[in-house]
């Protein structure tokens, strides 16, 4: 049972006063100037693990790029995940692409107008098809993220954890069970509150519109609201990049189509067990017969959500070794678009790949290699 302690009148405080001042305070952002479901749904998807201040450059320029869902189709996932670049999380950018691409064979084009078809496209879940049903067509359904669950267990005064699954079905039943007509307008004016003033930390209560209501301002335990344990210590793997060099060119893999950074170009990584470049030197040797010795360049350090690579970088100059890959017609197929696994790039062609922080951030240990 959720511990949400809000009765009828605090309801219809919580529903009046936030919209009132919803209407009065929202940010003018780019996205809310329109009801277009298209640009609602880009704005959602990068707003999933991205502030939204930093998010909006990102949004305009794709918008830019592909102003239409048909655009963005017709576009290759090298092209897409390029214009995605620096958002990181890049498996949404794929998602994107794939779910422009049903959309246009199976809707003509159109964006699906109800929260359950919407939960069918890839890389849509509740909440995002919540916020593109409710705020583009209308439809009371809630949109639940970790703003609004803050919201509403502080206003309740709720000690339920709100990392449990449990936890969030209930809070998402409760939501649904109070939401006005203008469901789309409650749904971001609950999530604005959070962004702006119910703060995780050194919330506003001075200056919060539903205050009078909130049961944790009352109780004075606001600072400990909401109750979320602490996630599982990110797992840290040792890790080898191979920088192979050839007449001032670098080498470039294509990642796995699954798994961590998957489909994206990279350096050739492997984790290490034996050390010293051994490992990375191994990996290499599927794609050319002979190496020199590595030659150790430095190390980095990149975090991801849940894990942590722990880098130690190796040179190998081709200058005066093997001069070509194994093979250079190793080809896969990648939805409608041929792609190679590999290539060498000159370092002023870089700025084509799709290359990831995690690796592009090396380039600048490379200057002397």
């Amino acid at each position: 049972m959720l511990d949400i302690k809000i009765n009828q009148q605090q309801i219809e405080m919580l529903q009046t006063d936030l919209l009132k001042w919803f209407e009065k305070a929202k940010r003018d952002l780019p996205f809310r100037q329109t009801r277009n479901p298209y640009y609602i749904w880009i704005s959602e998807i990068m707003a999933q693990q991205t502030q939204i201040d930093t998010l909006i450059p990102y949004y305009n320029r794709f918008i830019a790029t592909f102003p239409t869902v048909f655009s963005l189709a017709q576009a290759s996932v090298d092209e897409v995940i390029k214009t995605w670049e620096g958002l990181g999380y890049y498996s949404r950018a794929r998602n994107l692409h794939q779910a422009a691409q049903i959309i246009v064979s199976d809707y003509e084009g159109n964006m699906p107008e109800t929260f359950a078809k919407l939960l069918k496209l890839p890389g849509i879940g509740p909440y995002t098809g919540g916020a593109i049903a409710s705020i583009a067509f209308n439809e009371k359904v809630s949109a639940v993220d970790g703003n609004v669950l803050r919201v509403i267990s502080r206003y309740g005064n709720s000690f339920d954890d709100i990392g449990d699954a449990k936890t969030k079905k209930r809070m998402t039943a409760f939501i649904e069970g109070i939401l006005p007509d203008a469901a789309g307008d409650f749904n971001e004016a609950l999530m604005e509150l959070g962004a702006v003033i119910c703060t995780p930390q050194s919330p506003k209560c001075l200056i919060c519109p539903i205050r009078s209501g909130c049961q944790s301002h009352a109780a004075g335990t606001t600072e400990q609201l909401p109750v979320k344990k602490k996630k599982t210590k990110q797992l840290t793997k040792k890790m080898e990049v191979g920088i192979v060099k050839q007449n001032s060119c670098l080498f470039f893999v294509r990642r796995p189509d699954s798994g961590l950074l998957s489909g994206l170009w990279s350096f050739p990584i492997t984790e290490t067990v034996a050390g010293h470049g051994q490992d990375i030197k191994k990996k290499l040797a599927e794609n050319f017969h002979e190496l020199n010795e590595p030659i150790f360049i430095g190390t980095n350090r990149h975090v991801f959500s849940h894990i942590v690579w722990e880098m130690s970088i190796y040179g190998f100059d081709l200058d005066n070794a093997i001069r070509e890959p194994v093979s250079t017609s190793h080809l896969v197929s990648n939805q409608a678009h041929t792609r190679t696994d590999y290539q060498f790039k000159a370092l002023s062609e870089i700025d084509d790949l799709a290359l990831p922080v995690a690796f592009s951030k090396l380039l600048d240990q490379l200057t002397n290699f």
